[in-house]
Order: structure tokens, then sequence, then C-alpha cells
């Protein structure tokens, strides 16, 4: 899990995660015009957010990313009774 704040540290979250690149090591089997089609597509719909990435139930050897909110968060606090928001 990782806090994302804006498109800068998205894109270089997204490239040590999930494509596992460090700026290294610099073969990729994506041309740089589908790295940032994929990128885009998977983007958070706002930031903050919080980042994940679990191994997917469907395809086995890909990963599902997915983002949680401030509003579940302050859901979940809501909840846990931590906090009101």
């Amino acid at each position: 899990m990782f806090m994302i704040k804006n498109d800068f540290e998205y894109r270089d979250w997204m490239m040590k995660t999930y494509f596992l690149l460090d700026g290294i090591q610099g073969d990729s089997l994506l041309t740089e015009e589908e790295l940032e089609d994929f990128l885009f597509q998977n983007r958070p719909a706002l930031y903050p957010c919080l980042a994940t990435l679990q191994p997917s139930s469907v395809r086995p050897l890909d990963n599902e990313i997915s983002f949680i909110y401030p509003e579940q968060i302050c859901h979940w606090a809501k909840e846990m009774g931590v906090m009101k928001c």
C-alpha cells in the first residue's frame, strides 16, 4: 500500500511496483505509447489516495490495481470510532 499525492508519484509507483522498472534496467515489453495509454487508463480518480496491488483472481499472472480514497478512509475511521469526519 502506498500513498499517492499527484501524477508524478502515481507514475513513479506504477513503474517501480507494477512494472518493476527502476530506471536502471531500461527494457520494457510495451512501447512508450502503450505504456502512456496504460498509465492513463489505470490512473486514480483523484489524489490523494492509497494505491494497492493484489494478485488477480481471474488472471493468475497479473496484478489488479486498486485505489482507496479519503472518503472511504473517513468512513472506516468513523466505523472504528477513531474520528469524526
